[in-house]
């Protein structure tokens, strides 16, 4: 363990880097893809253990740390899938959460410090020493109760309500009593520091309306707005109990954090806001359970504290650790520890306990030892304008020891697509890329979140139209600044980063060499969902963002910007990757576009795992599947033997050949 000051002199950890006359060695897909030797740190609330993951037979399992003994004990020894998160339910048990080969649909499971007492609380048909029944109507677990420490505060179905009821489960058997229940369509609630339900967003078609509960438990109208209009949002109550933080974008570009006057009924003045970047997500403190500050998302990760201590802190620390993003939260009732998770797009992370009494910043334990941060690529924010005058953001990360000029350059558009954007933040796969010799460019395009409304908006139905051009463009901004090689440009995505890959590949074939598409959507119709099930809420927010299937000239547009239908205009080689689980983008999608890259003779290659979904979570797998596009891209890119034919620009809305 290192201990390193921390002085009202803002005394400064240096570290210094080599500069170095060639690049790192070409190092093993594990170094980057294997887990992590620790990671979700969460302290115990009296402060005297630390709940974590760590790797048990190459998978995450709970194991807690007792500080004060100075012993880790592993808590579960599960082989098939990994333990997705920890939390604590209080000092002396913890719940944790694990999904089944990809189906998204995880199990909740307690376990007491010791291990002993293992339960399944929620779903799933694992096993864990216990038979007792499962309890399927959980629909999110809340925070700790302290006003009953056996129990947690969770949101499920009790009262048959249109929406979830706040309701305590029981940490031991996972049955459940209601605490508050549910006037109908309210689909997220606001609580305050004594855990008190305040208010609640009730969702009904495409009316949204924001409800106070009143001292007489009745439930008052506070806004009533349509979808998609204007207005603010609750975030959390401050630690007086009655100050109302919301986000609101109303007569701004972006989300900004004001006060709201429950007396009044009135928005009161701005509290913190960025003229470029949202500001919309809470700090909450972890013992009040109280808003005590706001984090959100510039060119990195910035911090905004109500408290002027609180502020302090923060500037003392990061003058200590100046080269990542420090996330300080608390680690003891009393405040005298905080626990600092420090991170950067070359640092996996370092986590730090403060103690107040020494003034010293103590490491406790590091991600990935094996990372060397001045091996890795240094990501750099950038800025372009589009091809019609919108600035569009995004990250360049260049391999250490290379001159950035003619690189050969992967284009990787982040999934999502709407309310989804790249940060600056260390990516195991981008750090591959940049080991092997590539520039790595990230685009948060239009319809990315955290640019404001607007920017985000101006996505909406623009799936290969617009937002391609802004991925297309990108590259442009790339080859013509001399750092990327035009005849060695990859795209390379998952999710609906896959789908901009086909669709690069089919409507701009110019521009690429390769492409891999990582459990991408390739037929925008099948996606769209349709049915007895599907809920007016997700039903306008498909209708909005993608598309109506009912309206001709929508389900034109969504044909002739789906790539599965065009494989005969795809010039260069792609590699393909899908989960048979998968429940966003079901496996026909893959099992679609490989039967029409063959049928029109292309060049490519298919995995399917058969024990995976929307993402290869397996360790084994997940090399494996690395292993793959190594190979790929050695043999079709750095070869440079695929010929890419003449340039040109194919025409959108495409027409199909007859």
């Amino acid at each position: 363990m290192k201990l390193l000051p921390l002085v009202a002199g803002l005394t400064s950890l240096v570290v210094a880097f080599s500069l170095r006359a060639a690049p790192p060695p070409e190092m093993p897909v594990e170094t980057f893809f294997k887990k992590p030797n620790i990671s979700q740190l969460r302290f115990s609330p009296n402060g005297k253990r630390i709940a974590c993951l760590v790797p048990y037979e190459h998978r995450m399992n709970v194991a807690v740390i007792d500080l004060e003994k100075k012993t880790k004990n592993l808590l579960s020894k599960f082989k098939d899938n990994d333990v997705s998160s920890v939390m604590w339910g209080n000092d002396d048990r913890l719940i944790f959460f694990k999904d089944e080969d990809g189906q998204e649909a995880p199990s909740v499971y307690g376990v007491n410090v010791d291990g002993s007492a293992p339960s399944l609380l929620v779903g799933g048909s694992a096993k864990v020493g216990t038979t007792q029944e499962t309890n399927n109507r959980i629909t999110r677990l809340l925070a700790p109760y302290r006003r009953d420490p056996k129990s947690f505060l969770v949101l499920g179905r009790m009262t048959g309500a249109n929406g979830s009821d706040v309701c305590a489960m029981n940490l031991q058997t996972g049955r459940m009593s209601l605490v508050t229940a549910n006037p109908g369509y309210i689909s997220s609630w606001v609580l305050d520091g004594e855990q008190r339900v305040r208010m609640g967003v009730a969702r009904e078609g495409q009316k949204i309306t924001i409800m106070l509960l009143n001292e007489k438990g009745g439930w008052e109208v506070l806004e009533s707005r349509t979808a998609d209009q204007p207005g603010w949002s609750p975030i959390g109550f401050g630690v007086d109990g009655r100050t109302l933080y919301v986000s609101s974008s109303v007569a701004r570009k972006t989300q900004g954090i004001f006060t709201y006057d429950l007396q009044t009924r009135t928005l009161g003045p701005l509290v913190f806001g960025d003229d470029v970047y949202d500001v919309e997500d809470a700090i909450e403190d972890d013992v009040r359970g109280a808003v005590v500050g706001f984090s959100y998302h510039a060119e990195r990760q910035r911090f905004h504290w109500l408290d002027a201590e609180a502020a302090a802190f923060q500037q003392r620390i990061d003058a200590s650790l100046p080269d990542t993003v420090n996330t300080v939260r608390k680690a003891s009732v009393d405040g005298s520890r905080h626990l600092i998770a420090a991170a950067s797009p070359q640092d996996p992370g370092v986590y730090y306990l403060f103690d107040k009494a020494t003034k010293k910043l103590e490491e406790i334990a590091v991600a990935k030892p094996w990372i060397e941060p001045d091996q890795m690529g240094v990501m750099k924010p950038i800025s372009f304008k589009s091809r019609d005058g919108l600035t569009i953001h995004g990250y360049l990360t260049l391999p250490t020891g290379r001159e950035p000029k003619k690189l050969p350059l992967i284009l990787h558009p982040h999934g999502g697509p709407f309310g989804i954007r790249d940060h600056w933040t260390f990516s195991p796969e981008i750090q591959f890329y940049a080991n092997r010799g590539y520039a790595v460019l990230q685009v948060n395009y239009r319809g990315s979140g955290g640019y404001g409304g607007k920017f985000e908006k101006a996505g909406w139905k623009k799936w290969g139209l617009e937002m391609q051009n802004d991925l297309s463009d990108a590259v442009k901004w790339a080859v013509d600044g001399g750092i990327a090689d035009s005849q060695r440009v990859v795209i390379s995505g998952a999710s609906y980063g896959g789908y901009a890959t086909m669709a690069g590949l089919a409507f701009t074939p110019e521009l690429y060499c390769a492409g891999i598409n990582y459990v991408g959507v390739v037929d925008i119709d099948e996606l769209v969902p349709r049915g007895e099930g599907v809920t007016p809420e997700r039903a306008h927010w498909y209708s909005t963002r993608i598309g109506d299937l009912g309206n001709a000239a929508d389900r034109k547009r969504i044909y002739d910007t789906s790539p599965v239908h065009f494989a005969d205009r795809i010039r260069a080689p792609v590699l393909m990757a899908y989960g048979k689980n998968d429940p966003r983008v079901r496996i026909s999608q893959g099992v679609d576009m490989e039967a029409a890259m063959k049928k029109a003779g292309k060049t490519y290659e298919m995995i399917i795992e058969k024990d995976e979904g929307h993402g290869f979570r397996k360790e084994e797998l997940s090399i494996a599947f690395y292993t793959r596009v190594d190979a790929f891209l050695k043999k079709y890119v750095q070869k440079a033997n695929v010929k890419i034919g003449p340039t040109e620009v194919v025409e959108m809305p495409a027409k199909k050949k007859s």
